[in-house]
């Protein structure tokens, strides 16, 4: 009588497959990790988030899951976030701690928070201040768009350096201040941004981005002008920004 032949041996184990299926799904979550750790679109990753609310922040029951992360490393999304949770409160910024009253009882300060810089810098030849096309296309395409409709107080802050602009008859703090002033009205001259939330600083040549000795190259970036957005709001610093005669 023959020998009864033997089941064939699986050639690969049947828990190599389930392993290897969890690896490829761990793998992918670092992947997701990577990813999301450096958001170059806060506004794309917003709308993840918010379909992911959608789809499991369902209330009542079994199984609540509300999500609540955020960009927080982007200005635009921040921002938008602060003004959902504080509904009509006049700033974000504001303080519920009681002030200490101080000697002067019509001293009123207002913290502008964090400022974050709007596009990039606005670079000026030796000694002027006018404005390049490159420069208007950048403030047009770069810097209006992100703060057109804000009520959020933003700075434009000039900035001078050399010898050769100490040479041209404007002092450092003029002529940082002239390259402001430009900006400033180009912006509400060709951009539609509302005048009342820039303010015009002059840092003339106290802030430089670069010590180089020669004239130009790295030490051209220190003769510029950058847009700042802080926290505050017009409405704190002003009872009628617009002039209607509404606190008269």
């Amino acid at each position: 009588m023959g020998k009864k032949k033997e089941a064939p041996k699986a050639e690969v184990p049947e828990w190599v497959v389930t392993f290897g299926d969890l690896m490829s799904l761990l793998l992918c979550f670092f992947v997701l990790l990577v990813s999301f750790s450096e958001m170059k679109k806060p506004r794309e990753y917003q709308k993840v988030i918010d379909s992911v609310n959608e789809a499991m922040g369902f209330k009542g029951g079994m199984g609540l899951a509300h999500l609540i992360e955020s960009a927080n490393n982007s200005m635009v999304s921040n921002q938008e976030e602060r003004a959902r949770r504080d509904g009509d409160m006049r700033s974000t910024n504001d303080n519920t701690d009681p002030n200490i009253e101080g000697r002067e009882t019509l001293v009123n300060v207002v913290q502008e928070g964090a400022r974050h810089a709007i596009g990039g810098s606005i670079m000026f030849e030796v000694g002027s201040f006018e404005l390049s096309k490159r420069n208007q296309d950048l403030l047009r395409d770069s810097v209006a768009p992100k703060i057109r409709g804000l009520n959020y107080i933003c700075p434009v802050v000039g900035h001078s350096w050399g010898l050769e602009e100490k040479r041209s008859g404007l002092g450092f703090d003029e002529l940082g201040y002239r390259r402001a002033q430009v900006v400033k009205d180009f912006l509400v001259r060709e951009c539609g941004v509302d005048a009342a939330i820039l303010r015009v600083e002059s840092a003339g040549n106290a802030e430089p981005m670069s010590l180089s000795a020669s004239s130009g190259g790295a030490s051209g970036s220190n003769r510029r002008v950058q847009v700042y957005q802080t926290g505050r709001t017009v409405s704190q610093t002003h009872p009628d920004p617009n002039f209607t005669g509404a606190d008269n």
